[in-house]
């Protein structure tokens, strides 16, 4: 609803014209006369010493009332489905869904105004469904209602199928049919539930990019032209709502004005558009001006803090637009310490602000049929076997989940929205609480543990989480380690339980045959892009796939995802974390032989993790490590032989002395160990007079490229001094940087040792000139050194 506000003098003529606006139905020309006179105070100079606050609706001008109303809203978006599903129908404030808006069924309605909201904004809209019982109940509960278009308007050709992006008779179409499906009254006047209608939600997301702000702001504007002629031509009588285009938080680089400024140059360039159509290619009967100035309220979604919207937005917002009111359709920032108390200051910044009406709280509830909506949702569905309550679409049915609320450290993020709009609060009959055995196990699902401080219920979740890990409880998980994350005042986290589990605790049995597989319950349409997503990380090698694993993609899937795990694991010389590296937004799993044995899978399609390969693990403790885990000799024998060349040495007969190998494999064995006694130039191995710190060969470029600008960083050798020829190949730069370094670190008597000094997470190697000679590097470009006197003195 927009406001403006007129300062200055008050004219004979003004005050006229105002006591005429409030007693009688002023003309449209009057109107936009008052219009003028508060844009522009010099037509004002001689009104009287007061201040007047306005507020313009509906093409008329009415006076504002002492207290402000503030949009309190929620953005309302439900979907049935508690595990990741495609979903095939997306409007739920249709009569189908009133099992899950309606008081005869979930209450979602009640729950939101219990809250202290008194305004959904909504999503999806299918305008051959009826929307009369939402409004209806809606508005039965002092709710306002903020629709918007359906994404399938703007599909006809004239818009995204030509290119052309002249949408106006696709809208035209779709609103027709809105109108006449409950959003028009019989006597053919607007619901009075309808407060906004968004004509597009975030534009240059699903039309013409923020590349092409030109093309998105001639598909807006023909839109915005649609809704007005479906208006007229259903003879639509009495007040009209407002129409807002909602944009998104982002900066317009390619905009005529505003182009770092987050969101003004989208406003600005559809301002400019709804001024000057021709210029945008819109040809129009209608007086697209007068439209902005008595109907238009501009809208964007944002997960900024309240702070960064005053400082980075509303201050020359509402320089650039001193009339025309904002609200924010989307407001949450979802890893804020305080919702409760950014949710309060936003409220009140738009207290205080002229034009920004309110906020919509995003969202109602989070979803699994859509990529990245299990952070923003004040509930949970939750499987509820005791519900008979079904909605019933033509795409498909499904039972109605509970509402689960999801906490925010020690209060749920219900709570919070609660107090901050000043709601009476949910009634607890109409919620369930977060079942351990239903929530992901994820970040999310971890801290729905922590705000139930149920020590039965995080002893169930953690089980569930060492199955993620490739294992099992055979019993019970100890209730002292439970306690570790519920105590008072714990800084512990999920990444800390992810730690403590990867070092196996004794309590659970662990799978060396674990596999990273596809997840049974992933998205079919989604595989081939995660497949072709994880291939270009370069981690696997997606050539060698079997033949076998090509004809079905969820073969396909697992060898890549199961191969790209274990070469990931090599690559970063830690320990496994399946909860992040195994994941892939929930395409894929990590589950122990024993369940993938059993899976439709082919056998040559899964990847297990299997024991250590001693040929690809780091020359480090950690690598050590993981050989001495296997016990292993001949792995051992491997590892030590790669040990000796990283120092620069070469086997004399080939071999490493047994009783040497059972050694470095017995309780006191170490990586340290090891270093000590190579260091001492045992009998069995050769060290010539000099080696070299290159980059090792088994590495990839990528990674190599960055240990150059990670070595040129640290200020030993001045990399401004490598020569041109070395400038050709990652290799040879590499070689000129690494040696250069190595040789720098000796030559200020600080300690150099191959092990540590010459190793940068297996990207380099100090190796003897025989092996350099396999590694086909420019002569000029290896830096050698002497082997003996490494260690620092």
């Amino acid at each position: 609803m927009p406001r403006m506000t007129l300062l200055g003098q008050a004219m004979p003529k003004c005050i006229a014209l105002f006591a005429l606006l409030v007693g009688i139905a002023a003309s449209l020309d009057e109107t936009q006369a008052f219009i003028d006179c508060a844009v522009d105070s010099d037509s004002c100079a001689e009104m009287e010493d007061n201040t007047l606050q306005l507020i313009q609706m509906k093409r008329r001008l009415l006076p504002a009332k002492a207290e402000k109303t503030l949009m309190k809203g929620v953005s309302y978006g439900p979907s049935p489905f508690t595990s990741p599903a495609k979903n095939k129908h997306y409007d739920y404030f249709c009569d189908s869904a009133e099992a899950m808006w309606g008081d005869s069924g979930r209450a979602d309605l009640r729950v939101i105004k219990s809250l202290g909201a008194n305004t959904v904004r909504l999503y999806g809209n299918d305008p051959q469904l009826s929307h009369e019982k939402f409004l209806d109940h809606a508005w039965s509960l002092g709710l306002h209602v903020i629709p918007g278009m359906g994404d399938k308007a703007f599909a006809t050709p004239p818009c995204k199928g030509s290119g052309d992006f002249s949408c106006a008779e696709g809208v035209k179409k779709a609103y027709a049919q809105n109108l006449e499906k409950g959003f028009l009254q019989a006597n053919r006047s607007y619901h009075p539930a309808i407060k906004y209608f968004i004509v597009v939600n975030e534009p240059e997301l699903k039309l013409p990019s923020l590349s092409e702000p030109k093309k998105f702001a001639r598909a807006v504007v023909s839109a915005i032209d649609g809704v007005l002629e479906a208006e007229e031509e259903a003879q639509v009588q009495g007040p009209k709502p407002n129409l807002t285009v909602t944009f998104s938080f982002a900066s317009c680089a390619m905009c005529e004005q505003f182009q770092t400024k987050p969101g003004l140059g989208q406003l600005w360039t559809l301002f400019d558009a709804l001024r000057n159509p021709v210029k945008y290619g819109v040809t129009t009967q209608r007086n697209l001006t007068d439209f902005f100035r008595t109907r238009f309220t501009y809208s964007f979604n944002s997960g900024n803090p309240a702070e960064e919207i005053e400082d980075m937005f509303l201050a020359q917002y509402q320089q650039l637009f001193p009339t025309t009111p904002i609200f924010v359709a989307e407001y949450h920032d979802p890893y804020n310490k305080d919702t409760q108390a950014d949710l309060q200051k936003i409220l009140e910044i738009a207290q205080s602000s002229p034009l920004l009406l309110g906020v919509s709280f995003f969202e109602f509830q989070n979803r699994y049929d859509q990529a990245g909506h299990l952070v923003w949702g004040m509930f949970d569905p939750q499987q509820d076997n005791s519900s008979k309550l079904r909605v019933e679409f033509q795409e498909y049915s499904s039972s109605v989940p509970c509402l689960s609320p999801v906490f925010d450290g020690s209060r749920t993020i219900a709570e919070q929205l609660t107090t901050a709009y000043g709601g009476p609060g949910i009634e607890p009959k109409r919620l369930c609480m977060p079942n351990p055995q239903q929530v992901v196990v994820s970040k999310h699902g971890f801290r729905q543990m922590v705000g139930l401080q149920n020590i039965t219920s995080m002893q169930q979740f953690i089980e569930r989480v060492v199955e993620k890990l490739g294992g099992f409880v055979p019993f019970v998980v100890p209730k002292e380690f439970a306690e570790l994350f519920l105590r008072p005042g714990s800084n512990s986290n999920y990444h800390d339980l992810e730690e403590l589990l990867t070092a196996h605790p004794q309590w659970a049995r662990w799978d060396t045959f674990s596999a990273c597989t596809v997840d049974a319950h992933a998205l079919e349409s989604s595989l081939g892009g995660k497949i072709g997503y994880v291939c270009g990380l370069g981690y696997a090698d997606c050539s060698q796939m079997p033949p076998s694993c090509k004809g079905s993609v969820w073969n396909a899937a697992s060898w890549t995802f199961g191969m790209h795990f274990k070469e990931l694991v090599y690559a970063r010389d830690s320990p496994p974390k399946p909860l992040q590296q195994c994941y892939l937004d929930g395409s894929a799993q990590f589950v122990r032989s024993s369940i993938w044995k059993k899976s439709p899978l082919k056998p040559e399609c899964v990847v297990p993790l299997g024991w250590s390969d001693p040929n690809k693990v780091f020359i480090t403790q950690h690598g050590f490590h993981l050989i001495w885990s296997d016990q292993d000799p001949t792995a051992m024998r491997i590892f030590i032989r790669r040990t000796v060349e990283h120092t620069g040495g070469e086997m004399q007969n080939g071999q490493v002395p047994e009783d040497f190998i059972q050694k470095m494999l017995g309780l006191e064995g170490s990586f340290r160990q090891l270093q000590a006694a190579l260091h001492t130039r045992p009998s069995w191995a050769y060290w010539g007079p000099s080696s070299a710190c290159v980059p090792d060969k088994a590495a990839k470029a990528r990674e190599v490229g960055g240990a150059i600008g990670v070595v040129c960083s640290k200020g030993i050798f001045d990399c401004k001094t490598i020569p041109e020829k070395c400038k050709g190949s990652v290799w040879d730069n590499a070689a000129y940087v690494f040696g250069s370094y190595y040789k720098a670190l000796r030559e200020r008597g600080q300690r150099a040792d191959p092990l540590w000094d010459c190793e940068f997470t297996g990207r380099a190697v100090f190796a003897s000139p025989k092996l350099i000679d396999s590694f086909n590097l420019t002569q000029d470009c290896v830096v050698q050194v002497s082997t003996r006197n490494n260690q620092s003195k």
